[in-house]
C-alpha cells in the first residue's frame, strides 16, 4: 500500500483535464509547493519507535486525506485531490468508497476541510479514517464498480452486447442474436453505478468467473492509479463539481 508523489501529480493532472473545459476549471493548475505535496505523502508511513503511526489502511487513507486537504500543496483543487488520492489508495487494498450518497460524501469533505468533523483538531484523522472505513465496502477478488459504459465495454471483450441504457429500466444481454440475461439500468447519469456484488452476480450468471478462466484481471483489465482515479471521478462527478465551488 503505497502511493507516490509522482501518482498524485498524476491524480492532479487528471482532474484538471477532467475540469479545464467546466464553469469551474482547477485554475491555475499546477503545484505549489513540492515540500509539502512530499510531506503530505510520507506522512501516512511514518513511524515512531519502529512503530507504524498510523496501523490501519483507512488510517493511512485519512492521514494522507487530512494532509493533502490542509496542505494546499497544489494552487487549486486540493479538497478534490484528497478524496480521489485516497481513494486511489484504498482501491490498493480492495476497498471502494460506495457506501455514501453524494451529498454526504460532499459534507463529509467540505467538512474535513473547514475543521468541522470533530470539536478537537487531534482527533480530525482519527474522524476521517472511521468515516472511510464505514463508508468503504470490500471489493471482491479485485472488483470495483463500473458505470454503464464500462460493463457494456467488459462485456463485448467476452462477445455480450448491451442494449442501449434509453427507455426501460430493465436492459438485455445479448450474444449471438439471443437474450442470454436481463440487468438493471444503472451507471448512468441519475442513476447508481453497478455496484461489486451486483457485477459477481451477472460474472456468475454469465459464467464469466475464475473456474471458466475469467478472473478478475481479465474481466476488468489491468489497473493502476490513474484507472482507479478516472473511475472514481466519473462515479462522483456530482461531488466533484460541487466541491468545485467550495
Amino acid at each position: 500500500m503505497q502511493l507516490s508523489v509522482e501518482e498524485v501529480l498524476e491524480i492532479h493532472e487528471l482532474l484538471v483535464e477532467w475540469f479545464e473545459d467546466s464553469e469551474d476549471p482547477i485554475s491555475p493548475p499546477g503545484l505549489k509547493n513540492r515540500n509539502l505535496l512530499e510531506s503530505a505523502v510520507g506522512r501516512p508511513f511514518q513511524t515512531v519507535g519502529g512503530k507504524d503511526s498510523y496501523p490501519s489502511p483507512f488510517d493511512k487513507a485519512a492521514a494522507l486525506f487530512h494532509s493533502l486537504v490542509n496542505n494546499h500543496a497544489f494552487h487549486n483543487g486540493n479538497k478534490r485531490i484528497a478524496l480521489t488520492a485516497s481513494q486511489v489508495l484504498l482501491d490498493q487494498i480492495g476497498q471502494w468508497l460506495e457506501k455514501s450518497t453524494d451529498n454526504e460524501m460532499y459534507e463529509f469533505t467540505r467538512q474535513a476541510a473547514a475543521h468541522e468533523i470533530c470539536e478537537k483538531r487531534v482527533d480530525e484523522v482519527a474522524t476521517i479514517s472511521q468515516w472511510l472505513e464505514t463508508n468503504s465496502r470490500k471489493a471482491i477478488r479485485g472488483e470495483h464498480p463500473l458505470k454503464y459504459s464500462q460493463l457494456k465495454e467488459a462485456l463485448s471483450r467476452f462477445g455480450f452486447e448491451l442494449d442501449p441504457p434509453e427507455g426501460d429500466n430493465l436492459l438485455s444481454v445479448w450474444k449471438d442474436g439471443k437474450v442470454v440475461e436481463r440487468v438493471s439500468k444503472q451507471g448512468i447519469k441519475g442513476f447508481r453505478p453497478y455496484h461489486t456484488d451486483y457485477i459477481l452476480g451477472l460474472r456468475k450468471r454469465l459464467g464469466l468467473t475464475p473456474e471458466n478462466g475469467v478472473d478478475s484481471l481479465i474481466f476488468y483489465g489491468r489497473r493502476g492509479p490513474t484507472d482507479a482515479a478516472s473511475d472514481f471521478i466519473e462515479l462522483r462527478i456530482e461531488v466533484m463539481r460541487r466541491l468545485a465551488k467550495t
